[in-house]
């Protein structure tokens, strides 16, 4: 595993280069650093209720996830539980954690009663957000059980909606580790 690369003083782009060669750069993945969120997050939470990155931001910023599927993807899952148990950390920072993925409300309210109680989850089962954000997996072809999801990763944003750090693996399998994310929004001193 390589070390997270500092691209400037105060933001991290971690790439962890693995063996999956289709996969495109990490550096690539999602908006640029710097630019404001190409989407305002209009969606429903696990619980139906709309929401909107106005209702989500914490007092300093937002970490958006965005997951493959909580249905089908074990490493989104175990990811998922991970969070869980980090949103304190998060929290404590001013920042509200939130993950997306393209599954129906009902698949997430369902993985966060029995996994992840204190999560917020927001359904994009059209994956407009996804789209928005620039980060669909075009390997997935329509009608395919995975057409529609995310290529997974961590976008921190801060109150004014500008990208501020983001977090993406090469391949699916592999997830941002927590400890590098918090130790970016430590050092973007928000």
């Amino acid at each position: 595993m390589r070390k997270p690369i500092l691209t400037t003083p105060l933001l991290f782009v971690l790439l962890l280069m693995t063996a999956n060669a289709s996969a495109e750069p990490a550096a690539s993945w999602g908006p640029k650093l710097g630019s404001v969120i190409p989407d305002q997050l209009e969606s429903r939470d696990q619980d139906g209720k709309e929401q909107s990155f106005n209702s989500l931001v914490g007092e300093k910023g937002l970490a958006l996830v965005f997951l493959r599927s909580l249905d089908w993807c074990r490493f989104c899952k175990k990811q998922a539980k991970e969070l869980t148990t980090r949103v304190d950390d998060f929290t404590q920072r001013g920042f509200r954690l939130v993950v997306m993925s393209y599954d129906p409300i009902e698949t997430l309210k369902t993985f966060q009663l029995k996994q992840a109680p204190d999560l917020t989850f927001l359904s994009d089962p059209e994956s407009r957000v996804i789209q928005a954000f620039g980060i669909l997996n075009r390997r997935e072809k329509p009608g395919s059980r995975g057409y529609g999801i995310p290529n997974p990763g961590i976008i921190i944003i801060d109150t004014h909606g500008v990208i501020r750090a983001k977090f993406a693996e090469v391949s699916y399998r592999d997830r941002p580790q927590i400890d590098a994310v918090l130790a970016a929004i430590d050092e973007l001193g928000l």
